[in-house]
């Protein structure tokens, strides 16, 4: 099988420069890509192939399997010999609750906001809403409704009212994505972009480990705050033109069948 070799790849160097690699969450971003429905599963080979060529020792990705089998993340049966990997209805649910926001073409836009004040830090701190921004230590803005169900957006003791924000100030920007995320954005950016262009590597497994380790990038960061901080900040923004570049990559390498890929090795 032709192999690209990892450290010959610019579009593979340009990706792994974008932030380190944490060998459990890339084992989540593969399962979430490759095996998100029930009863999917990835076999152990191609797990191990695909984090192989993104420079992730064997010794580091046992440890990961282990910690996410004890935490209830994935689970693993035999096939044969070897082992296969699946995420649990926990991982799945986990997964899928996010799936909008990874893979979507736009983030979920809010159909109004809320700005939300706290008598503490501590009351502040117990809000749990994926999409709140704090923008303060006791002042947050929430999307409007907070979900479908008709509940409020902010149970007591928290005081909230209706805004329609205009025009994000530049406090507000800074707030929303401070300098380092600015950054890592534009350096993703670049990254995918490259991805989107550069020519594919010839061997299915490893054009699935650069669109894996593009995917992770990316979702590493989006993950960092909630949708509504791309709904506030715009189109113009570093953080929507990866969005852009992700949805690009995500065209040109098409998601594979694990079972495909295992009948390569």
């Amino acid at each position: 099988m032709d192999r690209l070799p990892l450290d010959r790849s610019p579009v593979m160097s340009a990706l792994l420069e974008c932030g380190t690699l944490k060998t459990w969450s890339v084992i989540v971003t593969i399962l979430g890509d490759l095996a998100a429905a029930p009863d999917a599963h990835v076999p152990g080979p191609v797990l191990s192939a695909l984090t192989d060529r993104m420079g992730l020792r064997a010794q580091a990705m046992r440890v990961a399997l282990h910690r996410l089998r004890r935490d209830g993340w994935i689970s693993s049966s035999r096939d044969g010999r070897a082992s296969r990997y699946a995420l649990t209805d926990h991982g799945l649910a986990l997964t899928l609750s996010v799936s909008d926001q990874v893979y979507g073409a736009a983030p979920p836009v809010p159909r109004g906001w809320r700005i939300v004040l706290a008598p503490s830090g501590e009351a502040m701190s117990a809000l749990d809403h994926p999409a709140a921004i704090v923008i303060a230590p006791r002042v947050a803005l929430l999307p409007d409704p907070a979900g479908d169900d008709g509940t409020e957006a902010a149970p007591a003791p928290l005081l909230a009212w209706e805004v329609t924000p205009g025009v994000v100030p530049d406090w507000l920007t800074a707030t929303l994505a401070p300098p380092d995320i600015i950054q890592a954005y534009a350096r993703l950016t670049r990254a995918l972009n490259l991805a989107a262009e550069a020519p594919l590597p010839a061997g299915p497994v490893d054009r699935t480990a650069l669109r894996i380790l593009a995917l992770h990038q990316w979702r590493r960061l989006v993950l960092r705050h909630g949708p509504g901080h791309e709904a506030l900040m715009g189109a113009d923004w570093p953080g929507a033109k990866a969005r852009s570049g992700i949805a690009r990559v995500m065209e040109r390498i098409p998601r594979p069948d694990p079972r495909s890929l295992a009948e390569t090795l």
